[in-house]
Parts: C-alpha cells; structure tokens; sequence
C-alpha cells in the first residue's frame, strides 16, 4: 500500500509533458504524410532545413537560421578579431544585407552603411544565386591589403553605387562609448556581443 500511495505521490508531482501548438502539430502530421504517403522517396532533412529558411524569411533581418555546418566560420568574428572587409551581415531573401558596417572598419571607412543590399562582388552578380552564410565569407574576407569590389544597393539610390574595399584587420570591440554622462551617471555602450563583451563591461564600468 505504501509503494502505491508513493508512485501516486510520484505522478502527481511529475509536470506535464508540453504538448504542440497546433502550428507545430500540422508541421509534424504534414511530415509524416510525405515521409508515408508520398509517392517518392524524400530527403526529410532537406525538407526541414528549407521550411526554417522560409519561416524566417517572414520575421525581421536580424533571424536566420545557420546550419551547423557554417556556425563556426560565422561565429569566428565573435571571438576577437579577423581580416576582411568588416561588415556584419545576413542572408535576406538571397542577398547580402548589411547589418553593420564596424566602426572605424574598411566598410565604413569607404561609405557603406546599415541597410545596405550588395548585389555583385568583383562585378559578379551575387543576389538571387542560391549564396550560403559560408559563401559570402569567402567572397569578403582576405588577407589584409587586398581588394574587393562591391556593387550595392542603397534605399533612396536611383542606381547601383560602386565601392572599393581595402581588406583590413578588424577588431571586434562590445563596447564602443564609455564616459560620465553627468555627476554619478555614467554611460556604457555595447554594440554588440561576443567573447571579450563581459571583460570589455567591466574595465569600462
């Protein structure tokens, strides 16, 4: 009797197991529909990873999806500094839009600016090419001292602008502003985050 009691005790403390949205559940029986009933034979991965692609698509510049296979190469930047071009960037709807152009960077430094669209690289056209996160890493970085042409397109701009870049180190600062605003207020500005963000904070707080 006392073991029955103590598995009762047991199930009514467990939680309950959360249960799908019915958005999630549509994906799910939508898979298993095709996995099953489809004609053909369908690779399942493939299908989810261009499902990911597609819901982002709908949501703000700032959320994309980066496979596991290119999260390294993308996440190199965040660890303190590298050589290319200097601009944070993201895939939106194939092409290359400009998040940031890095403060005192080569980007910056020949006018290209946030919310910029590069639509050719070394006159190749690069938008509606199908260009991975990995893709544009190879176009862009390069040792310090070389060059890369970019044509972009710029909201408000009648015509597609040409610039020149000069690969360069970059260094990935957290925190760009650091001062006494007023008496007993002071002010810290982080830009962005990465691996020397918390130790930046500090020696500036």
């Amino acid at each position: 009797m006392k073991k029955f009691l103590f598995a009762l005790a047991l199930l009514a403390a467990a939680p309950a197991v959360a249960q799908p949205s019915p958005a999630a559940a549509k994906l799910q029986a939508l898979l298993y529909q095709i996995d099953h009933l489809y004609v053909d034979s369908v690779n399942d991965g493939k299908l989810v990873e261009k499902a990911i692609v597609a819901m982002l698509a709908e949501l703000d510049p700032h959320s994309v999806y980066i496979p596991k296979e290119e999260l390294e190469e993308v996440n190199e930047p965040l660890k303190g500094n590298f050589e290319g071009v200097g601009i944070q960037f993201n895939l939106v709807r194939d092409t290359i839009y400009v998040v940031d152009a890095i403060a005192s960077g080569p980007s910056e430094r020949v006018g290209i600016r946030a919310g910029d669209r590069i639509i050719t690289v070394n006159d190749s056209v690069v938008a509606g090419t199908g260009l991975k996160n990995a893709d544009v890493i190879k176009l862009l970085r390069g040792p310090k001292g070389t060059q890369v042409h970019v044509g972009v397109l710029r909201q408000g701009e009648g015509e597609v602008l040409d610039f020149t870049i000069t690969r360069d180190k970059i260094p990935i600062y957290s925190v760009e502003a650091a001062y006494m605003a007023a008496p007993g207020v002071g002010y810290i500005k982080v830009s962005r985050f990465g691996a020397t963000t918390t130790k930046e904070f500090s020696d500036k707080l």
